[in-house]
């Protein structure tokens, strides 16, 4: 039974990674060829701009903030420093090599690509747009998030809530840095795409090449 549940597993995370990969690919060929995707940005522009407002924009300056590279890598090493205390390396490794190599990855993007960032923005940047960051890390994050404390509980609710909150929380980071214009819409899918590409990469590695029982599992139940 066991067995049958991580081969589920590393289908589903195989299934995701060609997938965010055939995505990321998709756009990155789409934005090189010159206007072929601008019209979708374009579009999604003029949905989200009637939506700002005296009341909207602190709110969604407080989700880009908090939702940053810089915060939630540092609520990782925290969350990562919490997990081996409970006796899961296994998982904090697998966290904690997720985030570098999602922060390395969008980094080198954003450096090869130079694309650039929305004319209306609402927030003063300097840096080249495309990936998002935020929508990298955040995806990352909340993907390695659910991945390490979803055994945690054995309640249904609990697990449910867990990969719901996960979800929520990258889509309100993500529509952050579109409304704020501080990203084109295909900046934060390519985001996206790239942080379930490492992510995924990441863990079939780990399940693949290391062996998770070879790590004292401890942890408490609720």
């Amino acid at each position: 039974m066991k067995l049958f549940r991580n081969s589920a597993k590393n289908l589903l995370f195989l299934l995701v990674f060609i997938f965010s990969g055939l995505s990321l690919i998709t756009i990155i060929n789409g934005l090189s060829a010159g206007s072929e995707l601008q019209p979708f940005n374009e579009a999604v522009e003029t949905l989200v701009h009637p939506f700002r407002s005296a009341f909207l924009t602190p709110i969604m300056l407080f989700a880009s903030n908090v939702g940053s590279p810089f915060v939630l890598s540092i609520v990782a090493l925290i969350l990562a420093i919490i997990i081996v205390l409970h006796k899961d390396t296994y998982s904090a490794l697998l966290f904690v090599v997720s985030m570098g190599l999602s922060l390395f990855a969008f980094t080198f993007f954003k450096n090869w690509f130079h694309f650039s960032r929305p004319v209306d923005s609402l927030v003063s940047l300097s840096s080249f747009g495309f990936p998002s960051g935020h929508a990298t890390i955040a995806t990352t994050f909340f993907f390695s998030l659910s991945y390490a404390f979803f055994d945690w509980s054995k309640s249904v609710f609990a697990r449910t809530a867990l990969v719901l909150f996960s979800i929520a929380a990258v889509a309100l980071i993500c529509f952050s840095r579109v409304y704020l214009g501080a990203h084109f819409a295909l900046d934060v899918l390519a985001g996206i795409s790239l942080g379930l590409l490492v992510t995924t990469f990441t863990a079939l590695l780990f399940n693949i090449f290391i062996e998770e029982r070879s790590f004292e599992r401890k942890r408490k139940r609720v």
